[in-house]
């Protein structure tokens, strides 16, 4: 098990089932089959851990050690939790055969003892606790009685006031740890101080759950207590209530009992009556009976309850009577008590009966103003998780009900302008569109559109958000759907939208022209900020109408000119065929974008990248007027991809590719050799590059390069390759010249040559300077290649 070289079931599936323990645990009860193969499996490897002499423990976090005997022993770790997923999720059932449950009760008999000392509690990783408090949690709600009463026999103590707020614990687990607390504080002269120390800010914190006071800790401890008492009581007989009586009386209730007492004398009046009137609330408005895994499910945040205090719930109540309490209950004043007393289940009860009552959202509640009562309530600095997730779930499945202009003005302004986290804000615009009718969401944009002062940048980001959410469009990269866009879209439905919708990004790319970050998003692949996005699938309907806009832009405000370049080259290479190359005022504008983004443009995406590709990876072997076409046609386009040129010089220049056909092949092959080979004699063949070559794609290259643009070629080129090339061929020269001592294979090729570098310092002397003074390893510098016979070419200004 512990060679992790080599393949091992067992270690494969105890990594399985730590991956998806809630999977497994489902697969155990439906396939007995695989549940026996497992208990076998990983008791025989825990077997073998246990029994084996324990070798030097390397300081390695998936190593535990533990204690058997006195002796030390190492397991995996990655076995002791399989180990516990598998016995926090059996039971003894009709399926369960003998074998099965006596493996079950080795394993428990060998790591869970039922002692302080066990195998379990000692376990030991990196110093530090090998089983977690949230392990431990799952052995004491395990399904079986006998599995979770020896888990809370063997518990280390400072957890044994977590185990007590778990949720569906038995009976008899509780029990057993209530017994144990109070043993523990029998022991100690001072048990108010011990129990103090269980619950005290640095054990809490060990718990893995939300942190809070000594006196919160109590009232949940005390609250879920009452609860399981509660339920034993109801479903014992009257000559069984005996047992819960005693439960009530033992050490550590009663301290908690008190505790929670005089805590509670200590509240201001204005504290105890909110909290009265939601406890009366929560008493007048629920109903009657209960079944037991509801009423655990309902406490699950913590209750606030003494022992004497009861919840009376009558599930089978009047809906009418009801539905006039409630209809009372829910105001604003409602939602800010519930919130200062932290009553989030009380709170999350109430809105989800509003909900799905519709008599009641129609008749007896304000549904717009909770929606925004609870809105205000948040504020992601001093907000209470649970909070947040009660805003996040009711404000988008209430505000559908209520929707108008001052809930749009809540949701995409005021609440901006609070200190509230933007990805919390973003989740509640796209839970939003999520559950808006179609209706709903098309008069919200229409409301947008008609917004024109807007001053707060995230609230321009949310606005952003909600189109490109609503819009239905499918990625802006998926060329084939171009123009294909839903009609239901109101920034697309009319010129008159589309322009209001790009006036707001263009005031959005104003305020925020100096944010480095909107910088670097909008030059990226993917990822693209929303504004982008928009932009894009609003370009899909009205193309000329947006760029229009953009050119006009670039005149009018030289600070979101860099931004205007980008989204001009990008809507260019979403849908090169539509925009109008002819048009000279288009062109310059589009010639200016590439010189700004080549470099960051080369990742974005264009639908004639693969044609493109494949025409210049055949250049010179098939016939290339298609791609002269492109050339005149779609020249930033094709420039884009001259690095495929160089690849293919390079691999002609070998000789050996399977594009270098015998027809136009000239030069030399180098004789072959014979080299021996232990004891035998082989031959040979060196291939030394540029010592043949293929004629006709040196020379298609030179004629295609001749037809771009000589302003795109030399000023946007450089960054895509073409200075690649222009070195390509002054290698190709020297190897002829220099070292083949014959310029017959190049005669036909320099003067192009030529011709091509002549127009290269013509149109960009600057990026030709500096070029001439690189240096080609191996054949010096390229002014001194092409001032040589090599080039014979004149540096003339």
């Amino acid at each position: 098990f512990m060679q992790t070289n080599d393949f091992n079931f067992v270690s494969l599936l105890c990594e399985l089932i730590n991956i998806r323990p809630h999977v497994f645990a489902e697969a155990l009860e439906r396939f007995p089959e695989l549940r026996r193969l497992c208990i076998s499996e990983v008791k025989h490897a825990i077997d073998d851990a246990i029994t084996c002499n324990k070798a030097v423990a390397p300081n390695d976090s998936k190593i535990v050690t533990f204690l058997v005997k006195s002796q030390e022993r190492i397991l995996p770790s990655n076995l002791l939790s399989a180990f516990i997923v598998i016995m926090s999720s059996w039971q003894k059932g009709e399926t369960t055969e003998e074998a099965e449950e006596d493996n079950i009760m080795a394993l428990l008999k060998q790591l869970v003892t039922g002692e302080k000392d066990s195998v379990l509690s000692t376990a030991m990783r990196n110093g530090k606790r090998a089983v977690s408090v949230e392990e431990w949690v799952l052995l004491a709600t395990s399904n079986s009685d006998i599995i979770a009463k020896q888990a809370a026999l063997s518990v280390p103590d400072i957890f044994l006031p977590r185990l007590l707020l778990c949720c569906g614990m038995p009976k008899t687990s509780l029990v057993t740890m209530l017994e144990r607390l109070s043993k523990l504080g029998a022991s100690t002269p001072d048990p108010a101080k011990l129990y103090n120390e269980l619950i005290c800010t640095s054990a809490v914190s060990e718990w893995g759950l939300q942190k809070g006071n000594r006196i919160t800790t109590k009232k949940r401890l005390h609250g879920r207590i009452a609860s399981y008492l509660r339920l034993f009581r109801n479903a014992m007989a009257d000559n069984a209530q005996e047992e819960v009586n005693t439960i009530e009386k033992c050490a550590f209730v009663t301290w908690l009992a008190s505790e929670v007492s005089v805590s509670n004398a200590k509240k201001s009046d204005s504290t105890t009556r909110c909290c009265d009137e939601i406890r009366s609330i929560l008493q007048q408005s629920a109903p009657s009976s209960f079944d037991e895994g509801s009423f655990v499910d309902l406490e699950e945040e913590a209750m606030d309850l003494c022992i004497d205090e009861q919840i009376v719930i009558d599930a089978g109540g009047s809906k009418g009577h009801g539905r006039d309490r409630t209809g009372g209950i829910l105001t604003e004043d409602f939602i800010i008590s519930s919130v200062a007393v932290g009553q989030y289940n009380v709170l999350h009860e109430s809105l989800e009966q509003l909900k799905k009552d519709v008599i009641l959202r129609e008749e007896g509640v304000d549904v717009s103003l909770l929606v925004r009562a609870l809105m205000n309530s948040y504020d992601s600095s001093n907000c209470d998780p649970s909070l947040g997730r009660v805003v996040l779930k009711f404000v988008p499945q209430l505000s559908q009900f209520c929707c108008d202009d001052n809930l749009w003005q809540t949701i995409f302004i005021s609440i901006a302008e609070k200190s509230i986290d933007e990805q919390y804000l973003l989740s509640l615009i796209s839970g939003c569109v999520m559950h808006w009718s179609d209706e709903v969401i098309a008069a919200c944009q229409k409301w947008i559109l008609s917004q024109n002062d807007l001053k707060n940048a995230l609230s321009m980001r949310l606005l952003f958000r909600f189109l490109v959410a609503s819009s239905e469009q499918e990625s802006i990269h998926c060329f084939d759907s171009i123009g294909k866009c839903v009609s239901n879209f109101v920034c697309i439905q009319s010129k008159a939208n589309a322009e209001s919708t790009m006036k707001i990004v263009f005031q959005y790319l104003e305020m925020t022209s100096d944010k480095l970050s909107e910088t670097s998003c909008r030059e990226e692949r993917n990822n693209l900020p929303d504004w982008l996005i928009l932009t894009c699938i609003i370009a899909k309907s009205h193309q000329q109408c947006i760029v229009a806009m953009i050119i006009g832009s670039i005149g009018n405000n030289s600070f979101c000119a860099p931004a205007m370049y980008s989204i001009l080259l990008r809507l260019y290479l979403m849908s090169p065929t539509t925009l109008d190359w002819i048009d000279s005022k288009v062109r310059n504008h589009l010639r200016s974008a590439a010189n700004h983004h080549t470099k960051t443009s080369l990742q974005w995406r264009c639908p004639l990248d693969r044609q493109v590709f494949e025409m210049l990876r055949h250049l010179g072997t098939s016939p290339h007027t298609r791609l002269l076409q492109y050339a005149t046609d779609f020249p930033l386009i094709v420039i884009r991809h001259i690095h495929v040129l160089h690849k293919r010089l390079v691999v002609d220049g070998l000789g050996g590719h399977q594009d270098s056909t015998i027809a136009g092949r000239v030069g030399i092959r180098p004789p072959a050799v014979i080299a021996q080979i232990d004891d035998r004699l082989v031959k040979v063949s060196i291939s030394r590059w540029g010592f043949s070559c293929n004629e006709f794609i040196w020379s298609a290259v030179l004629d295609f390069l001749g037809e771009l643009p000589t302003e795109l070629l030399f000023r946007c080129g450089t960054d895509t390759g073409v200075l690649l090339v222009l070195e390509d061929y002054l290698k190709l020269f020297y190897v002829h010249v220099m070292e083949l001592g014959s310029e017959e294979c190049i005669s036909k090729l320099r003067p192009k040559y030529v011709t091509l570098v002549k127009s290269f310092q013509a149109c960009n002397q600057i990026e030709f300077l500096k070029w001439s003074k690189t240096d080609i390893a191996g054949f010096g510098t390229i002014h001194t290649l092409l001032l040589s016979k090599v080039g014979t070419f004149s540096l003339t200004p």
